[in-house]
């Protein structure tokens, strides 16, 4: 098969290798589609903390079963599934209670330990399968696990019914926590970008608000026309999104942090105990959350291909990592398609 390796740097290389074995309990996975992720993007750049070269990368990943252990039941080849990238150590006081993704000796797809998806095929644990329905099509149901990111988010946020909510930051996964807000029933979202393709596509997935914040500020466009927000989410890593949320958060309101800061940041704790501001963090999901963006995506009520317009084949991987990296024509969501 091939695979495509990321050998250093800045450089993905294409190899031929064996199709991957198996255990009783996993299966062999051919894959149709593989979504590129910011945390490759970091990898690739040399500024992730443990993704690192030599590996093959890809977590985001539609496939067809191909080969199944004897003792996997309730799937069949041919099924079309995706992968929930990560599983626990089973052992440690977080996967115990049932927080298996924040376990610190964890094991996540397209890293040394666990070859990913830029490769014709892959073996994973059948505990981390879900099966998705044939209709949907394969550059939709990609999304599913960014999508169980934003799920996440706004579960850590308690969204209820008829909440404003701001998303700074509209890149996939900015995007995707908004139709998660919006499916958790949020009356009103604003987000943020200096990306206008991306400020329109929040428009197509029937976000309320956007700004363009290379021309306006946030914060007075939420004082004007919404007064506050409950909720905020921060979805880029820069410390201004930090300032920008305080300033537009209510009493009693709620920051979640879903970004990668590459450095410290400040907060004014007075406000936080002057407003009873909560300040939260959201890592990754969990089995219920993964479940629900496939429930989400199945429904097709969101016009999610608006996000993957961009796809490239294997042999094209390195330009496909510099369009994502760079938005170049507009991309969002950058796939690899081996269908």
């Amino acid at each position: 098969m091939k695979a495509a390796v990321f050998d250093e740097i800045k450089n993905i290389r294409l190899i031929d290798k064996e199709i991957p074995s198996f255990e009783a309990d996993e299966v062999v996975i051919k894959v149709l589609q593989t979504g590129i992720c910011g945390s490759e993007i970091h990898a690739y750049n040399g500024m992730h903390p443990f993704r690192e070269p030599p590996s093959i990368l890809g977590h985001e990943v539609v496939g067809m079963v191909f080969k199944l252990g004897s003792d996997v039941a309730g799937l069949k080849e041919k099924d079309i599934v995706t992968v929930e990238p990560q599983y626990g150590c089973s052992k440690c006081e977080y996967c115990k209670r049932g927080d298996y993704h924040l376990c610190n000796r964890k094991t996540i797809l397209g890293t040394q330990k666990w070859e990913g998806a830029f490769a014709e095929y892959i073996t994973v644990p059948a505990s981390t399968i879900y099966k998705l329905p044939e209709d949907v099509p394969y550059k939709v149901s990609v999304l599913a696990e960014p999508l169980a990111v934003g799920v996440h988010a706004v579960q850590v946020a308690e969204i209820e019914k008829g909440d404003k909510v701001a998303i700074l930051g509209s890149g996939p996964i900015g995007l995707l926590t908004a139709v998660a807000a919006l499916h958790a029933g949020a009356e009103r979202i604003v987000i943020t970008d200096t990306l206008k393709h991306n400020l329109e596509a929040g428009e197509a997935i029937g976000v309320t608000d956007t700004v363009d914040i290379s021309e306006n500020s946030i914060t007075d466009y939420v004082k004007e026309h919404m007064g506050n927000v409950d909720k905020v989410f921060l979805t880029v890593g820069f410390e201004t999104v930090v300032e920008d949320a305080f300033e537009i958060v209510s009493r009693k309101g709620k920051i979640v942090s879903i970004a990668i800061f590459e450095g410290k940041t400040a907060i004014d704790l007075n406000k936080v105990f002057m407003s009873e501001i909560q300040i939260l963090g959201s890592s990754m999901y969990k089995k219920e959350d993964f479940q629900e963006a496939v429930n989400i995506i199945s429904q097709q009520s969101y016009p999610l291909n608006v996000l993957t317009k961009h796809t490239f084949q294997l042999e094209e991987i390195n330009k496909a990592m510099e369009v994502a990296a760079t938005k170049k024509d507009g991309a969002i969501k950058v796939l690899i398609d081996f269908s």
